[in-house]
């Protein structure tokens, strides 16, 4: 049996852990223990503690094996012993395949690569402009045009602290213009995605898209994720899961395209 529990190598005896998470077909175990051990050796350790805990357990449910997960594809098995972590072969593969087995916040461990990936770093300017200034922003970010005659009155930074009488507003003319609630989630998401990180994307205008979100039913939004697949939909994803509770309807629709996308850049880095 394998065991995912809380926490990393700071994280106390394994007995107390909270488990997240239990894998007892052998189906399961088989892709864990693949996932786990296909890829190279670093022939160092990450300086973080890592986590959450992969625990191979014998039938008798004593502990044989464990390995700390560490950021985007690193996983050390029995650091103490071998100090040596393994950058997994598929990276993305790993927390798509936890989130499915139930292991809550998988899909946050996107954000840092996926802004390397997109360019989404932001710059010395950390929100959007008020004016004819941050126009040129809202035509990138995907804004649609009925919108922006609005948000070019406010910063990115205000756009996040509209009153709720101005965010049913500007609901309500969205849905005017694009009543199909699949698409607007496609548009919301999309735009949620391509805002800098991590200032806009989170405190900022990120506030309102993801109110804008909030009122569409999850399952339009799982459609959007699953029919529209872009890097910049996946990260709104990964933004909108790092605010909601994600039972592992978004990371299954969004996981075909992340796995996409980092195979894809994979294969880039090697042919350099």
């Amino acid at each position: 049996m394998v065991q995912i529990v809380e926490g990393g190598e700071d994280g106390g005896p394994l007995p107390g852990r909270t488990v997240l998470a239990e894998l007892r077909d052998s189906a399961s175990v088989d892709a864990a223990r693949t996932l786990t051990t296909t890829g190279r050796f670093t022939h160092d350790v990450c300086r973080c503690h890592g986590g959450p805990t992969v625990v191979l357990r014998d039938v008798a449910g004593q502990v044989l094996a464990c390995a700390s997960l560490h950021g985007h594809g690193s996983v050390s098995w029995e650091r103490s012993r071998f100090r040596n972590d393994l950058v997994m072969a598929e990276p993305a593969a790993l927390p798509l395949f936890l989130a499915g087995q139930g292991v809550p916040d998988q899909l946050t461990t996107f954000l840092a690569p996926l802004a390397d990936l997109l360019d989404l770093h932001e710059g010395h300017e950390q929100f959007r402009p008020a004016g004819e200034a941050g126009e040129r922003r809202l035509t990138d970010h995907g804004v649609p045009d009925v919108l922006r005659p609005v948000l070019t009155t406010v910063t990115g930074r205000q756009a996040g602290d509209l009153s709720a009488e101005q965010v049913d507003g500007i609901r309500r003319m969205l849905a005017a213009t694009t009543p199909a609630p699949v698409e607007r989630a496609a548009i919301l998401l999309s735009w949620l995605g391509r805002l800098s990180i991590p200032a806009e994307a989170l405190w900022g205008e990120g506030v309102l898209v993801r109110q804008l979100l909030a009122d569409l039913h999850r399952s339009d939004v799982v459609r959007a994720a699953s029919g529209t697949q872009t890097g910049h939909v996946a990260m709104g994803v990964v933004n909108l899961a790092m605010h909601t509770v994600d039972d592992g309807t978004l990371a299954k629709a969004v996981g075909p395209t992340l796995r996409r996308l980092f195979l894809s850049a994979s294969v880039a880095d090697g042919a350099r």
